[in-house]
C-alpha cells in the first residue's frame, strides 16, 4: 500500500501537469489536501484525464473564489490495518 504522502505527492504532480498550474498540499492529522487553480479553458481530454486523476483520492471538490475554479483533492492519513484497528500513517 502506497502511504498518504506518496498518493499526495504523486496526485500533485498528475493535477500538475493536466493544468500547467502549480499544486498545493497541506497537511492536516488526519489527511493531506491537494489544491490546483483551473485554467480558464480545460479541453474534453484533459477534463476527463483531471477527473480520472481526482477519482484516485478519498474525496474531492471544486471550489469558485475570486480568482477562478480551484479543484481539491483529500487523501485520508488514517488507514486500516489487516486486523481491522486503525492507525496513523507515518510518513
Amino acid at each position: 500500500m502506497c502511504s498518504a504522502t506518496s498518493r499526495a505527492v504523486a496526485l500533485a504532480a498528475e493535477l500538475a501537469a493536466l493544468t500547467e498550474r502549480e499544486a498545493h498540499t497541506e497537511e492536516f492529522a488526519d489527511r493531506i489536501r491537494v489544491r490546483v487553480p483551473l485554467p480558464a479553458r480545460l479541453g474534453d481530454a484533459r477534463r476527463r484525464a483531471l477527473l480520472m486523476a481526482l477519482a484516485d483520492a478519498d474525496r474531492y471538490g471544486h471550489d469558485m473564489t475570486a480568482r477562478g475554479g480551484v479543484v481539491w483533492a483529500e487523501i485520508d492519513v488514517t488507514t486500516t490495518t489487516s486486523r481491522g484497528t486503525t492507525s496513523q500513517e507515518r510518513s
